[in-house]
C-alpha cells in the first residue's frame, strides 16, 4: 500500500508543477491588460480631484469655462452645497478629450463646525463612458494640507468590467495669491480588480497636478510614481510600476514597467 501511495505522489508532483507553470504562462499573457485596468482605476480617482480641491469660496467666483468639462454650476447657499452638472456644450473647447456626464455634488457643510470637512459624491457620473459611484471625504488639517478617505468606490467600464477600491491619501495644495495652482498627492489605494484579485496602489512619489493643465481637461499628473501590487494567491504577488513624466504643454508619458520587465506606454 505504501508503494502505491509513493507511486501516486510521484505521478502527482509533475502535474502540480505543470499546473503552476501553466498558471504563470497565463499570467504573463494577461499582464498588459492587468496594468491597463490598474491605470484606469488610478486615473478614475485622480480625474475629479481638481473639483474636490476647490473650496466653497473658490466656487463663489469660478467661471464654468475655467473648469474641465465646463459644468453647469449650482450653488445652494443655505446648505453650502455645490452641484456640478456635466452637459454637452459645444462651446467647451479644451485640449484634453475626457468627456463627462452626470453630476458631482460637493457638500461643504460639516456636521462638526469646528473642523473643515467636506464630501464629494458622484451621481450618475461618467467619464469617457466609464461610470464612478460612491463618496469621498476630505478634511483640512492646515492651510495647505488635506487628507482624503474613501471606501468602496465602484468603477464600471463601458465594456462591462467592475473594480471596487478604497483609499487614504494626503494632499498638499499650492496657492498663489489664494488661487489654487497645484496639487501633490501621496498615499495608498486598495481594492479588487475585475479578475477578483486584491491589489494595492502605493503612490511612492507624489502625483503632481498642475491646475493650468486640469483647466484644459488634461487629467494625467505631470509627475509621480506608483507601485501596483496584485495578489496571485498563496502569498504570491506581482508588482508593476508606473512613472508619469511631462513632455511639455501638459502632455504626459505614462510608462509602466510590468512585473516581467517589459515596458508599456499607456494613454487615456
Amino acid at each position: 500500500m505504501k508503494n502505491q501511495y509513493s507511486l501516486f505522489l510521484l505521478l502527482l508532483f509533475p502535474l502540480l508543477f505543470a499546473c503552476e507553470e501553466d498558471e504563470d504562462k497565463i499570467i504573463q499573457t494577461d499582464l498588459t491588460m492587468e496594468a491597463s485596468q490598474l491605470f484606469d482605476i488610478s486615473n478614475s480617482w485622480g480625474e475629479s480631484l481638481y473639483f474636490a480641491m476647490l473650496s466653497w469660496e473658490d466656487y463663489q467666483a469660478v467661471n464654468p469655462y475655467d473648469l474641465p468639462g465646463c459644468p453647469k454650476i449650482a450653488l445652494e447657499q443655505s446648505l453650502k452645497q455645490v452641484t456640478l452638472e456635466f452637459l454637452s456644450d459645444s462651446a467647451c473647447i479644451k485640449t484634453g478629450q475626457t468627456i463627462r456626464s452626470g453630476k458631482i455634488i460637493l457638500d461643504y457643510s460639516p456636521e462638526n463646525l469646528s473642523t473643515q470637512d467636506w464630501i464629494l459624491e458622484y451621481q450618475n457620473y461618467t467619464f469617457n463612458q466609464d461610470s464612478l459611484q460612491g463618496t469621498r471625504k476630505f478634511s483640512r488639517s492646515d492651510f495647505n494640507k488635506v487628507s482624503e478617505q474613501f471606501e468602496n468606490l465602484i468603477l464600471k467600464t463601458n465594456n462591462g468590467v467592475n473594480s471596487t477600491f478604497s483609499g487614504n491619501i494626503d494632499h498638499t495644495i499650492a496657492r498663489l495669491r489664494l488661487e489654487l495652482i497645484g496639487i501633490g498627492s501621496k498615499g495608498t489605494i486598495t481594492g479588487t480588480n475585475p479578475a477578483g484579485r486584491k491589489f494595492t496602489i502605493d503612490i511612492t512619489d507624489p502625483r503632481q497636478i498642475l491646475v493650468s493643465c486640469s483647466k484644459e481637461n488634461e487629467i494625467l499628473p505631470i509627475s509621480g510614481k506608483e507601485s501596483w501590487t496584485v495578489a496571485r494567491g498563496a502569498s504570491k504577488n506581482v508588482i508593476h510600476k508606473i512613472n508619469y513624466e511631462s513632455t511639455g504643454n501638459c502632455q504626459i508619458n505614462a510608462t509602466v514597467t510590468l512585473a516581467d520587465g517589459r515596458t508599456l506606454v499607456l494613454t487615456l
